[in-house]
């Protein structure tokens, strides 16, 4: 097996941006000169860039972990260190001046940089970095499972001013990628706005319910408004400590909840929506890229999709009737005619990451899943299991693989009924195991650039019952091997163990099928829009999110 290296994003990034702008559209005159448009109460400013999501998004750092609410955080925070291809050990200091590691890797020294402001203008101070930690832990909801097990509230300690310390209970080997996921809020703000009564002891609601329409952040832009299932708004952060010496980024940007095709096509025309969201169709892409000036972006983002099967729910309970459905997928389909430019995924961990192996995962093979299928427990009685596929109705292209996966079936003699639900739904339905569809087809990328962390947020204990993992697989292996593998801090021998983790995943309890390495595509205003990420094929960490960072776009209507 071939291990996966930093280098193979790389090349993945090279590739991808070779595809990029092949001249979708022609170029057109710069729109007419137009002044500050309202926002219900609020003045919009001219300089703002107006994206497409498929749902407003979530400001709370404490809770976020999807597409559009991840793309708002990293504008609206800063992180004690930040993603970098230059830097060996993947991460460049941010807000942190420096750090050191003790000999045993249980603490972790950070020194910060002096005078950086949050948007409130208090400067941030070594106890705002605790607070923040103490926060997300407490609140135990989006990305708090990736410190969960290695830290607990009061182990982060302001030393000083600008020292702070965490005392790791056990080793953590990517623990410094990860803290590109720690968002540092101020912790004068959010207790200035916090509600009295609450789930949180003494911290009542921890200021949940102000951070649903504010930010509490020092990040290149600030909240101005959000208007839930419709848009949020954000005004460039002028005193931001990284500074604006890019004088064309968009002064403000605008998240808008549109994914209607129709609408997006209109908007797109008449210049009100500068990028589409990433799950418009093949066809609307194509016509979107017929107008003047609009051309397909085509980058990877480190995600994966995967066909969740519900493993404690029949006929899905046996390992080998898993095995059946995964033969009836037709990947290259799926790869050249439906999610274009995307790769058939080769393991349970997307390509790009640090430390993905490819493994046998199955191919399309109806009269091998027949073969599956009169291994399983189910052979005799299968008709009377039928299987229900939901898919997310806000994404066009996934009724066409469900559609594709249901003609083969009836080859092999498998029952499958498709249904839609909207996103929010989905999430919703996947919150208990009763409640989990029995398929549903999702994308999801890691946390950060470790294949560890994404096998942990797919299939370990801590994350069942959120939709990053809906198979509710019931293999102590497969946990205790993850948890293993993340406390070993050779990096050399940690990656071998997450080597060993996939094969086994693939070879032993296959509980997804994985359809394909995501090349992203959507459609932009290029004749007025320098997108760096895009226009580079994507970058070659596994972080989402960070594709859309708005102070390094060039905007020029």
């Amino acid at each position: 097996m071939k291990k996966g290296r930093r280098l193979t994003g790389m090349l993945l990034a090279a590739s991808m941006a070779v595809m990029l702008l092949a001249g979708c559209g022609g170029t057109a005159a710069a729109p007419e000169e137009s002044g500050a448009v309202r926002t219900s109460d609020k003045t919009e400013e001219a300089s703002c860039i107006k994206i497409g999501v498929s749902g407003t998004p979530d400001l709370d750092p404490a809770i976020v972990n999807t597409g559009s609410s991840l793309i708002a955080a990293v504008n609206l925070y800063d992180t004690l260190v930040f993603p970098s291809a230059e830097e060996e050990s993947g991460v460049a200091p941010r807000a942190a001046e420096d750090w050191t590691v003790s000999d045993d890797g249980l603490q972790y020294t950070f020194h910060l940089k002096q005078g950086i402001r949050f948007h409130n203008g208090e400067e941030m101070k070594a106890s705002d970095v605790a607070y923040s930690m103490d926060r997300l832990l407490t609140i135990g909801e989006g990305y708090a499972y990736i410190f969960s097990n290695y830290l607990e509230p009061g182990s982060t300690v302001a030393v000083d001013d600008y020292t702070v310390e965490f005392h790791l209970k056990r080793a953590y080997g990517p623990f410094l990628n990860a803290l590109v996921r720690l968002f540092i809020v101020s912790e004068k703000e959010v207790r200035e706005n916090t509600e009295a009564a609450g789930s949180y002891g003494e911290n009542g609601d921890y200021g949940r319910s102000y951070l649903l329409t504010h930010d509490a952040g020092s990040g290149a832009y600030k909240a101005v408004e959000l208007v839930q299932q419709d848009y949020f708004y954000a005004e460039w952060n002028p005193d931001w400590f990284m500074g604006w010496d890019n004088e064309k980024a968009p002064r403000a940007f605008k998240q808008m909840a549109i994914t209607e095709a129709t609408t997006v096509r209109t908007m797109m025309n008449n210049r009100e929506l500068d990028i589409t969201d990433t799950w418009q169709s093949v066809e609307t892409l194509n016509a979107l890229c017929r107008i003047d000036g609009v051309s397909l972006a085509k980058y990877s983002n480190g995600l994966e999709y995967n066909a969740y099967m519900n493993t404690q729910a029949p006929p899905l309970d046996d390992v080998n009737f898993r095995r059946a459905v995964s033969c009836l997928i037709d990947y290259d389909t799926i790869c050249h005619s439906i999610l274009l430019d995307s790769v058939k995924a080769t393991s349970p961990a997307p390509s790009g990451v640090l430390g993905h192996v490819e493994t046998n995962t199955l191919s399309y093979d109806i009269e091998k899943a027949k073969e599956y299928i009169a291994a399983s427990g189910y052979a005799d009685n299968y008709a009377d299991y039928p299987i229900e596929i939901v898919v997310n109705s806000d994404v066009a292209d996934l009724e066409k693989i469900a559609l594709m996966i249901q003609s083969a079936a009836q080859q092999a003699g498998v029952t499958i009924t498709i249904s839609k639900a909207p996103w929010v739904s989905l999430i919703d339905k996947m919150g208990s195991v009763e409640s989990s569809p029995q398929m549903t087809l999702i994308n999801s990328a890691p946390p950060f650039d470790d294949a560890g962390i994404y096998l942990q947020s797919r299939y370990s204990n801590a994350t069942q019952g959120t939709w990053e993992n809906g198979e509710w697989l019931a293999d102590s292996a497969v946990n205790d091997r993850i948890n293993d593998a993340l406390q070993t801090v050779d990096t050399a021998e940690r990656l071998d163990k997450y080597a060993e983790i996939q094969n086994y995943i693939v070879d032993e309890v296959c509980p997804s099928a994985w359809l394909c390495d995501l090349t992203e595509r959507c459609a932009y205003q290029s004749s007025y829009i320098k997108w760096p990420f895009a226009e580079q094929g994507g970058i070659p960490q596994c972080v989402n999110g960070y594709s859309q960072l708005y102070s390094e776009f060039e905007y020029t209507p």
